[in-house]
């Protein structure tokens, strides 16, 4: 796959000085406490999702943040322009593909997510560390956001009835259908009107992608002939998981609702809908 490398392939580029590695792990919904791997990717440095990458200012979750921002941090953590970026976390495939789609928003493109994370990583036996490293110097990179890749509510809204425009929600079945309640406090059950199921989880085996063949297969079931996709999920974060293999299967014209159900079920002025449809 085009945006995705494995451990080995990782391992065999280690000494590319344009290489940059970073954890982009988060705690799942409702798991409390701090993000805490059991050890770090050589060099690895730390590309905080939730917070110094996070618009502070939003009350919601883990929205993204400034162009000015990316580009402080992304600079202080040695980043170029021509950085080759890898992105990563402890486990599975959960929100490192919202870094990646991150950098993709900011302009970076040069940038791929390890297949099966820390956990393959420690698997195949490869060096490790305690820690994560600072970088040797600053680096020149410069944020170019592109406003197309992250959508609001009212973005959303306008699509709900346009036919060539299709949301797939990333959540599980049963909290797009209203069956589960939300993890959130506060959120109502259900779905945006319109929108299709997609459960992000349905994509991978054993936290990692399943082959191209079959994930092609489940999005042709889904989409249809649709123009533009719409990611949603809980906060913005798995809808990228969506996103990611969507590119892989050669979609373009394809955007995250950032600010997803965390904003959505918590609003009476927006629409819902429950059951299959």
């Amino acid at each position: 796959m085009k945006n995705l490398i494995s451990c080995q392939q990782l391992h065999e580029q280690l000494n590319n000085p344009a290489l940059v590695i970073f954890d982009a792990g988060m705690l799942r919904p409702g798991v409390l406490g701090t993000y805490s791997p059991q050890a770090m990717l050589p060099n690895a440095k730390r590309f905080d999702i939730k917070n110094e990458l996070a618009d502070r200012s939003n009350p919601l979750p883990s929205t993204v943040c400034s162009e000015q921002q990316f580009t402080h941090m992304m600079q202080n953590a040695g980043v170029h322009n021509d950085s080759f970026i890898i992105v990563y976390e402890d486990g599975g495939l959960f929100s490192a593909a919202r870094a990646w789609w991150m950098f993709k928003a900011m302009g970076h493109h040069n940038v791929k997510v390890l297949s099966g994370g820390l956990k393959t990583w420690l698997e195949s036996g490869y060096a490790i560390q305690q820690g994560y490293s600072k970088a040797s110097g600053k680096g020149d990179f410069t944020a170019n956001y592109n406003s197309e890749y992250f959508i609001n509510s009212q973005q959303v809204v306008d699509a709900i009835d346009e036919p060539n425009t299709v949301l797939l929600d990333a959540r599980a079945y049963k909290r797009f259908t209203g069956e589960e309640s939300e993890p959130r406090k506060g959120m109502r059950s259900g779905h945006i009107p319109n929108s299709r199921s997609l459960p992000f989880m349905n994509l991978l085996n054993k936290g990692e992608a399943k082959p191209l063949t079959e994930i092609k297969a489940i999005f042709n079931d889904v989409v249809d002939d649709a123009q533009q996709l719409q990611f949603s999920c809980g906060s913005g974060i798995t809808a990228c998981v969506l996103a990611l293999f969507a590119t892989e299967c050669g979609y373009s014209n394809l955007s995250v609702y950032d600010g997803s159900w965390s904003e959505w079920g918590a609003s009476d002025s927006l629409p819902i809908a429950t059951g299959e449809k």
